[in-house]
């Protein structure tokens, strides 16, 4: 008798754990990184700035953490990423923060990675905005174009 309770007691924690598992979900948006016309004859840098948006739901109260990864991109590698235009390049760069030192990456070559948690009520969900920095350096030779590159993000929770 005590065996049988027990065995069900055992199977309503695991039912509530998988239930708990199911019970969460975050998605991640962003907006694009669009720079205005570039000037290869300017001193300066151009820098913009947009948003990366995590929103996260639960269906019970939980504890949510995750890391958000930016790969690549299309050509380049995380510490020199290139926009391109037909067989013309043009280097930039996307950070974490506002000063520009961080590059935002997948945690290697240096870069580091956004993480963040948090507390989710039932039913209530809970939107969270980063900034990304983009940047292009200055003084680079390239042709007129359209420069276009393609970086995914990686929502891990």
């Amino acid at each position: 008798m005590i065996m049988r309770h027990l065995c069900k007691l055992f199977f309503i924690l695991m039912l509530a754990a998988s239930q708990q598992a199911q019970a969460l979900t975050c998605t991640v948006s962003a907006l694009p990184v669009a720079f205005s016309n570039y000037d290869p004859f300017s001193n300066t840098p151009s820098d913009i700035s947009s948003t990366v948006t995590v929103t996260c739901n639960a269906l019970v109260s939980v504890l949510v953490s995750y890391t958000v990864k930016l790969n690549a991109g299309m050509t380049g590698t995380i510490s020199s990423r290139l926009m391109t235009s037909g067989s013309s390049q043009l280097a930039y760069q996307l950070y974490s923060n506002a000063g520009r030192t961080t590059v935002w990456g997948d945690g290697t070559a240096g870069s580091g990675i956004v993480s963040d948690g948090y507390l989710l009520n039932v039913v209530v969900p809970v939107v969270k905005n980063y900034s990304v920095y983009g940047r292009i350096t200055a003084k680079q030779n390239v042709k007129a174009g359209s420069y276009l590159d393609t970086v995914t993000i990686l929502l891990t929770y």
